[in-house]
């Protein structure tokens, strides 16, 4: 399965995070404010938690 580590999860972020994960891509997210990753997970972007290895 392909990956992507989106950094910054305001409109732009965000926006690439569900284009990526709606192909089947495994998103994580990261930002400087753990809530707007969260609310982004929420939405379906991806995971707000920190990728294995």
């Amino acid at each position: 399965m392909r990956t992507a580590l989106v950094i910054g999860t305001g409109l732009i972020g965000t926006s690439a995070a569900l284009a990526l994960a709606s192909r089947g891509v495994a998103v994580h997210l990261a930002d400087h404010d753990p809530e707007q990753a969260r609310t982004a997970a929420a939405l379906g972007a991806g995971t707000d938690e920190a990728p294995a290895g």
